[in-house]
């Protein structure tokens, strides 16, 4: 998904025709697969509708990047592809254990980046054995407190607490991985949706809400590769104390998340590859079942 980041203080922007307006540059409607506005940009109700009628999602991002919101187009298409969706359910544990295998291997695999070498045979072993979801996520969990232990014990002690902390991080480290987990979860959110896949039906993930739980099992092979990313942010000195706010939570500055873009989107492109690679999969899975 080719995305289109607007994050400037008093920007404008506007679409007439085919093309995306802003005070300095115009972007024709084919080249944006999503578009990412902050709150500091100035839209109208008008212009937001004209965009989605182009068929190109919104993801909104607060200014002090605590919060998050995703406009999807008023599309409707293959709804076959629903259909084998929910048939598939009874086959949830099949590919829920696909999701998880490749989890453990990705995870290991990356930690290996930093000279760290972890078994995760036992894992694997008891992934094969399972016979339900719950025994499956039971699993995965204690393979990711084992996991996070190692890879926060990479960093300085003032940039972590050496724990997963979220709703509101705890420390910078875990600040840049909820953040980037959000893009993520929003981006493959919207190109399940512009593919014609139902993102609230999910085989690992249980829905709640407005969860689209479809997204987060999609996202659980893809979860080391941010990890790695993040670690090298932190490790190569592109990040500090001093670019978060303590306060309610910690949370990227403004003026240090405009920095980070340039360093981001290329990942994001490139994470992009791997999300449609988990969605082909994923099509043939449900495809088998259906034959």
């Amino acid at each position: 998904m080719r995305s289109v980041i607007i994050d400037k203080d008093s920007e404008s922007l506007e679409i007439k025709g085919s093309k995306i307006y802003t005070k300095k540059h115009t972007i024709p409607t084919k080249m944006v697969d999503m578009l990412i506005l902050t709150e500091s940009v100035q839209v109208t109700p008008k212009t937001i509708i004209n965009i989605t009628n182009e068929n190109i999602p919104l993801l909104y991002l607060s200014k002090d990047s605590k919060k998050f919101a995703l406009t999807l187009p008023a599309i409707s298409k293959n709804s076959e592809l629903k259909v084998m969706q929910y048939k598939a359910l009874t086959h949830n544990v099949e590919i829920a254990k696909r999701l998880l295998y490749e989890k453990f291997v990705t995870h290991q695999k990356t930690l290996e980046e930093f000279e760290i070498i972890i078994d995760v045979q036992n894992e694997l072993t008891a992934l094969a054995m399972a016979k339900d979801i719950d025994s499956m996520m039971g699993v995965e969990g204690a393979f990711a407190r084992r996991y996070f232990g190692h890879y926060f014990a990479l960093f300085e002690r003032k940039l972590t607490k050496g724990f997963r902390s979220k709703n509101p991080p705890q420390d910078p480290v875990n600040a840049m991985l909820s953040f980037i987990y959000t893009l993520a979860y929003n981006s493959i959110t919207a190109k399940l949706y512009m593919r014609g896949f139902e993102p609230s039906i999910s085989y690992l993930h249980t829905p709640f809400r407005n969860h689209f739980a479809l997204s987060s099992d999609l996202m659980e092979p893809l979860r080391a590769e941010i990890n790695v990313f993040v670690a090298r942010l932190f490790l190569d000195g592109q990040l500090g104390m001093e670019d978060f706010t303590f306060k309610g939570g910690v949370y990227l500055k403004y003026q240090s998340r405009t920095n980070l873009w340039k360093t981001l989107k290329p990942f994001m492109n490139q994470l992009n590859k791997q999300v449609n690679k988990q969605m082909a999969t994923l099509k043939r899975e449900i495809q088998k079942r259906e034959i």
